[in-house]
C-alpha cells in the first residue's frame, strides 16, 4: 500500500479531510463506456426475445437463473453468487433522458446528468454536498468528476493496449476522409491477428481487476476517500458481438470481486453503480452484432445494497413495447436510481438532490439500499 502510494505521489493530506458526517459508508460509480448490451448480460425469460436474437445472446442452457424471469450471462459467475447472497441488484430498461446515440453526447449527459450547461459532474457536486474526497483511477479525471469539489485520479502504471473500441470510433471519425480512412483499413487489416493476441492478453477487460483493486486498496486505507469513480472501456459491440462480449463481461466479473476483496471490510457500507450512457438495440444487426440502443442496464452491489432482486419496471419486448420500433423501452430513469441511492446511502436530501445535484425533481427509486 506504501508502494502504491509512493507511486501516486499522494501524501497523507489527501486522506486527512475525511467526512465525519458519512462514517465509513462508500460509494463507487463506474462507467461501462461504449453501451453495454443490457440484454445479453441480464437475459429476460421472454418469449418475444427468441425472435430478435440467435447470435449475440448465450443459448438457453448456458445462462444462469436467477428466478424472477431473469437470467445472466455465463461468464457472470461471481455476480450471480452476488445476486445469491444479496450483495447484487439489477435495474433493467434504465436510462437517462439523453435520446440520441452519440456515444461522446451521451456520456457528458450521464456525468452531467442535465447541468451542461455548468461543465461540472454530478459526482462532483455530491462530494461539495457532503463534504469528504473523490478519487477516479484512470489517466484522466472524468467529467462526473470535475468541479470545486475535493477530487483527483490516479492512474495504474500499466499501459493501455489499442482497443477494437478506439479503432472503430477513428474510423467513424475517419468516415469521408480516403487519405485516412484508406491508412487505418489497410493497418486494420494486416495487424488483425496481432491486435486480436494483443487484446485477449492486454485488453480493455484486464485492465478492469488492475483498477477495481487499486481503487479498492486507496478507498479502504484509514481516512480514504469516501467517494470512487473508475471507466471501463470497450462495450461498443457492432459486429462479432459474442466472444468480445463474454470477455468483457467476465473482466467485470473478476473486477467486482477484485473490488470487494481489496475494500476488505469496508464492503459492508459500500454501493457501487455500473452504467453505460444508453443501451443497445433490441434485435440484433446483420453483422452479428447490436447498435446503439435506449433502454440500458443498472448493476448495483455492495454491501449496502439491497440485492438478489430486479428493481423498477420490465417494459417488455414486444414489436409494440419497443421504443422507436427498435430498442429496449426506457422503463426506468437512471437519474432516479441514483437519487434512490445517494438519498438512503448517503442521507443527502431531497432539496439537495434536485436542487444542487441534479436540478431535476424526477421521482427518487427507493429500496435499493439496505
Amino acid at each position: 500500500m506504501l508502494a502504491m502510494l509512493g507511486t501516486v505521489g499522494f501524501t497523507p493530506r489527501f486522506f486527512a479531510a475525511h467526512a465525519a458526517a458519512l462514517e465509513d459508508r462508500k460509494l463507487v460509480f463506474v462507467v461501462l463506456r461504449g453501451a453495454l448490451d443490457g440484454l445479453a448480460t441480464l437475459i429476460p425469460d421472454d418469449d418475444a426475445l427468441n425472435g430478435l436474437r440467435s447470435h449475440t445472446i448465450p443459448h438457453q442452457r448456458e445462462r444462469l437463473d436467477l428466478g424472477n424471469g431473469f437470467r445472466v450471462h455465463p461468464s457472470l459467475t461471481a455476480i450471480r453468487d452476488l445476486y445469491t447472497l444479496g450483495e447484487v441488484g439489477f435495474v433493467h430498461a434504465a436510462a437517462t433522458h439523453y435520446r440520441d446515440r452519440s456515444h461522446f453526447d451521451g456520456q457528458d449527459f450521464l456525468e452531467t446528468l442535465g447541468r451542461s450547461s455548468d461543465r461540472d459532474g454530478w459526482l462532483n457536486r455530491v462530494v461539495q454536498t457532503i463534504g469528504g474526497t473523490a478519487l477516479a483511477v484512470g489517466y484522466d479525471l472524468p467529467l462526473a468528476m470535475r468541479g470545486d469539489g475535493p477530487a483527483t485520479n490516479w492512474s495504474p502504471p500499466v499501459f493501455a493496449s489499442v482497443s477494437d473500441d478506439l479503432l472503430d470510433r477513428l474510423q467513424d471519425l475517419y468516415q469521408g476522409q480516403p487519405l485516412l480512412s484508406d491508412p487505418l483499413t489497410m493497418a486494420r487489416a494486416t495487424v488483425a491477428q496481432d491486435i486480436s493476441m494483443n487484446n485477449i492478453a492486454r485488453g480493455p477487460e484486464a485492465q478492469y481487476a488492475v483498477s477495481s483493486k487499486a481503487l479498492g486498496q486507496l478507498m479502504s486505507a484509514d481516512g480514504g476517500p469516501n467517494i470512487g469513480m473508475m471507466s471501463f472501456d470497450g462495450w461498443d459491440t457492432h459486429a462479432n458481438q459474442a466472444t468480445p462480449l463474454a470477455t468483457r463481461l467476465r473482466g467485470l466479473d473478476n473486477a467486482l470481486s477484485e473490488l470487494k476483496l481489496a475494500l476488505g471490510t469496508a464492503w459492508r457500507e459500500t454501493a457501487v453503480v455500473m452504467c453505460s450512457e444508453f443501451g443497445r438495440t433490441a434485435g440484433e444487426n446483420g453483422s452479428r452484432g447490436t447498435d446503439h440502443g435506449t433502454g440500458g442496464l443498472v448493476i448495483l452491489a455492495g454491501g449496502a445494497i439491497k440485492g438478489g432482486r430486479i428493481h423498477g419496471d420490465w417494459p417488455g419486448l414486444r414489436t409494440r413495447d419497443l421504443y422507436e420500433n427498435r430498442d429496449l423501452a426506457p422503463a426506468n430513469d437512471v437519474t432516479a436510481v441514483l437519487k434512490g441511492v445517494l438519498s438512503d446511502h448517503l442521507s443527502i436530501s431531497r432539496s439537495n438532490l434536485d436542487g444542487r445535484i441534479f436540478s431535476s425533481s424526477s421521482a427518487t427509486m427507493r429500496g435499493l439500499v439496505i
